[in-house]
């Protein structure tokens, strides 16, 4: 991604990371947009720049498809870890998000990396559709209940 792409793909990922946590009851409808703003702007403080950092763009055709952001875990070097993974409404549903997951580890390997971990938002079931097709395996749930 260039600087003119990140700016876009940021205020795009932050609306939906917020509404997934909302969904998810983690944080409150009238803070959760900028608790979302501040937690990417912790994670990459320089932008595209941001050391440890790959934002890329999938592209299929010439058109861009998705999109994946992959950082070094800073207390485990040799592991990445998948921050986002969007493949666009119009694109979904033809396995691309299985080939964009696939591609995405043979660059993780090229990196360097041994290991790629995820976070799921409880409920959805098409993401951890696409991840055990890529042979990702569940390590930890977390559940809650409201009192």
């Amino acid at each position: 991604m260039d600087s003119k792409e990140f700016k876009t793909y940021c205020e795009s990922s932050i609306k939906k990371y917020a509404q997934e946590k909302i969904r998810v009851a983690t944080w409150s409808s009238a803070t959760a947009e900028k608790q979302a703003a501040a937690e990417f702007q912790r994670l990459l403080p320089q932008g595209v720049a941001t050391p440890a950092n790959y934002l890329l763009k999938i592209i299929m055709s010439a058109d861009v498809v998705g999109n994946l952001w992959l950082a070094r875990v800073t207390q485990e070097p040799a592991t990445a870890y998948i921050y986002d993974f969007e493949i666009l409404p119009a694109f979904q549903n033809q396995g691309l998000g299985t080939q964009a997951i696939n591609l995405s580890c043979k660059f993780a390997q090229q990196h360097g990396f041994t290991k790629i971990r995820l976070h799921v938002f409880g409920g959805n079931q098409r993401a951890v559709h696409v991840y055990q097709k890529a042979n990702f395996v569940t390590t930890d749930i977390m559940m809650e209940r409201k009192l």
